[in-house]
């Protein structure tokens, strides 16, 4: 599916390459998901770990929820400065 950012801006989005990213995670591709999204597995571990959260009885109080999930942000605003930085959006 195109992303609808890049469709109107040419610009990359902070996402663009989750998709393809996960389908060759899935494929057992780690090495290639890595080079297409670098933030695919921290992402999924944080989605993976709110769900078990969520179905076991979620606490607003969550501190590990909320670290893994600025971490992770973090780590995705990180890797999409550095593909705008090298020029790659």
């Amino acid at each position: 599916m195109p992303c609808p950012f890049k469709a109107l801006t040419g610009i990359d989005c902070p996402g663009c390459g989750f998709q393809r990213s996960l389908l060759a995670l899935l494929k057992g591709n780690w090495g290639e998901s890595y080079h297409l999204y670098p933030p695919t597995v921290p992402l999924l571990i944080v989605l993976l770990y709110a769900l078990v959260k969520w179905i076991g009885g979620f606490d607003k109080r969550d501190v590990v929820l909320k670290i893994l999930a600025v971490a992770c942000g973090w780590f995705v605003i990180g890797v999409y400065v550095v593909k705008l930085w090298n020029g790659h959006g």
